[in-house]
């Protein structure tokens, strides 16, 4: 089985190993019968059971898989068969080019509350349709959620934890699998239940939103099962708009959860409502310290640096998440806001001028010096785009009144925003995957809002030719509510590959998976170019 090219089952030719877990062995296989390339996931049965037990976990992952094939849903991963090798169970499922949840909180960070939302609400749909038909998934937890090449989430392995009895005491006490993202009734030896699926995807997204289960990851597993058992956890603190939800999905008692049908209607209601500031986690990934610190995690707003000025498609995502790092929800309500103050502090400012300038020209000057120019005199213009625009800078200044002015000049106040760090080329070689990577995730982490700095991390190539010139490239942003980017992955020695997700202001989402060419400029990684490979939405 180890060995590419062996036929399984007299159908499934093995073609590459691309992945392995504690539940088995993942390869992309070539169904010669059908002509169309799927995964083949050999089971294993933990080490130190009896030929019994093994038998018996075989037995159950044949029939858990049957059951499952049943399921046809957009966000579950189809299960095509199961077949027998080499005395362990094979599913045959679909294909999908993804990683797992797990490693994309691993290498991003933290999500935002609105990439948290939209990620949940899609498989908390595919987990109520399996929930109709009475099927329990058992294992809920972020190394089970697939996140696709354009984003999209998809739940796999029902019930096969349960079937090798991965995360339960065996007959020998032995206990396999992290208790985590166990409901409590669970950890506390009662059958999973539609109920205790609920609670690990609550547990899932408080994951997603905190960095970490909310009994946290212990080592010790026994100890772990008994905070499980107990149910006490601290509260979330950058849920956002999810926290009620989430509070009621981590209820200690069965049936004070909601049903899962709730918990996807209520996330898909969120993903259209702003979400409430979240407590920066620090960024995954080391950033070059020029500047203030990037504040958060990997789920950043993000859209195509280059494909900004995309007619076709426009692009949006949450707020500072983990690079996914989304920009709090909060901060789009105060970008609105100030765009409403700006023509009426311009014209305060322009009438302090227009005072100032009365009274120096009335009054005789004791000292005979001349009367300062109009032009410095008189309001300069704001520094950011025009105050018809929304603009993406992340302090825009309105006007300042030069220094004669008596009264200083009315600033809108706002809670100062970290700006992330320009990424450096590495010194003395080409930039690595991860600079590389670190370096998209940047740009759009400072984007739609603080275009002033993200407009420097384009090249002047870029600047003029691509995104059509600075006013353009405003009047793009303007229209992005947020925006998101996932599955980064550099390439040297300077491309790079994302998944873009732009939420305009009419509620409209694109996913665009999108690559692009950056170049070292003055010690900084910029991007130079930018192509849409493929566009949903």
């Amino acid at each position: 089985m180890s060995e590419p090219q062996a036929l399984v089952g007299d159908r499934y030719r093995l073609v590459e190993k691309v992945g392995s877990g504690g539940m088995g062995v993942v390869w992309e296989a070539w169904d010669e019968r059908l002509e169309r390339r799927v995964a083949l996931k050999q089971l294993r049965t933990h080490a130190g059971v009896s030929e019994e037990e093994a038998e018996l976990a075989t037995q159950r992952a044949m029939r858990e898989a049957r059951i499952t094939a049943r399921l046809h849903h957009r966000h579950a991963v189809p299960v095509f068969d199961v077949v027998e090798h080499e005395g362990r169970p094979c599913l045959i499922m679909q294909f999908v080019p993804s990683v797992p949840l797990s490693a994309v909180l691993r290498d991003g960070g933290p999500l935002s509350p609105a990439e948290a939302a939209r990620l949940g609400a899609e498989v908390a749909s595919a987990l109520a349709a399996a929930h109709q038909l009475g099927i329990v998934h058992r294992d809920v937890k972020p190394g089970n959620i697939l996140v696709a090449d354009d984003g999209e989430a998809l739940i796999s392995d029902f019930g096969i934890s349960h079937a090798l009895g991965d995360a339960t005491l065996t007959s020998t006490g032995l206990l396999h699998g992290t208790p985590a993202y166990l409901a409590p009734e669970v950890a506390r030896g009662t059958s999973a239940s539609a109920a205790s699926d609920v609670y690990s995807l609550g547990a899932t997204l408080y994951a997603a939103l905190e960095g970490e289960p909310p009994f946290g990851t212990d080592s010790n597993s026994i100890a772990l099962l008994h905070r499980v058992a107990a149910g006490e956890y601290p509260p979330p603190r950058r849920s956002g708009a999810l926290g009620p939800l989430l509070t009621r999905m981590l209820a200690r008692e069965p049936d004070d959860r909601p049903t899962m049908r709730q918990v996807a209607d209520e996330l898909a209601a969120t993903r259209g409502e702003p979400t409430a500031p979240a407590d920066p986690v620090p960024p995954t990934l080391p950033l070059a310290a020029v500047g203030t610190p990037a504040p958060v995690a990997e789920t950043t707003r993000v859209t195509v640096p280059a494909a900004a000025p995309l007619p076709a498609t426009a692009l949006p995502e949450p707020s500072p998440a983990p690079s996914p790092v989304v920009v709090p929800g909060g901060r789009e309500v105060e970008r609105r806001r100030r765009r409403g103050l700006l023509p009426v502090l311009l014209g305060l400012v322009a009438l302090v001028a227009v005072v100032v300038l009365a009274v120096a020209l009335l009054r005789p000057d004791p000292t005979g010096t001349a009367t300062p120019d109009p032009q410095t005199s008189a309001a300069t213009s704001p520094a950011g785009p025009a105050p018809s625009q929304d603009s993406a800078s992340a302090d825009p200044t309105p006007t300042a009144v030069s220094s004669p002015t008596p009264t200083p000049t009315p600033t809108p106040t706002r809670t100062p925003t970290p700006t992330p760090s320009p990424t450096p080329s590495r010194d003395g070689g080409a930039p690595t995957a991860g600079d590389l990577a670190a370096a998209i995730r940047t740009y759009y982490r400072l984007v739609p809002d603080d275009t002033d700095e993200a407009w420097p991390l384009l090249t002047g190539r870029y600047q003029s030719g691509t995104t059509g010139g600075r006013d353009a490239y405003e009047n793009f942003w303007d229209g992005i509510e947020e925006v998101s980017v996932r599955s980064v992955r550099g390439t040297p020695p300077g491309g790079a590959e994302a998944v873009v997700t732009y939420t305009y202001d009419d509620d409209r989402v694109v996913r665009e998976r999108t690559s692009f060419r950056l170049v070292e400029q003055g010690g900084v990684l910029k991007i130079d170019d930018s192509t849409v490979i493929s566009s949903t939405g």
